[in-house]
């Protein structure tokens, strides 16, 4: 299996698989309706709404990062979009565009060549084989932290 096959692997397990750590991204928001993504239950704390922005986010810009060859800044409100719409609507379409973005990368993964492992990230002081473990291991972190807020509201 080569690298790639392997990375993509480690992101569909952490995305919709069934990762080592035990509970994907996408099976941490089953069952969460807009009022819960929306809720703050942690002063201080990011909502699970705003946190699946910011992973939509960083699925799109590093795949733009390797796709177009140039760096991508993220702007502070797109590292942290707000949430100016709260209701049902808005928090289907927010999980379709996290889909999404996780379907775009993997499209990316699926027509990489191996030998673009090497390259450093454009704009970035690390490879693109580092970035692309980086994106699996920031899904782990946040959804984690998506774990702890459902806990923390009793869901």
């Amino acid at each position: 299996m080569s690298e790639i096959r392997r990375i993509d692997d480690q992101l569909f397990r952490m995305f919709e698989g069934e990762p080592w750590i035990g509970i994907s991204v996408m099976a941490n928001l089953a069952g969460v309706d807009a009022r819960t993504a929306a809720a703050r239950p942690i002063p201080d704390a990011h909502t699970i709404w705003e946190l699946v922005l910011h992973l939509t986010t960083w699925l799109d810009i590093p795949r733009l990062r390797v796709e177009l060859r140039r760096p991508i800044p993220a702007a502070p409100e797109e590292n942290w979009p707000p949430v100016l719409d709260t209701g049902e609507a808005a928090w289907r379409e927010a999980r379709g565009r996290l889909r999404q973005a996780y379907q775009d990368f993997r499209e990316l993964l699926a027509r990489l060549d191996e030998s673009r492992l090497a390259e450093r990230s454009p704009g970035r002081a690390y490879s693109i084989y580092v970035q692309l473990h980086g994106m699996v291991q920031h899904l782990a972190y946040h959804s984690g932290q998506i774990a702890l807020l459902r806990r923390a509201m009793g869901r």
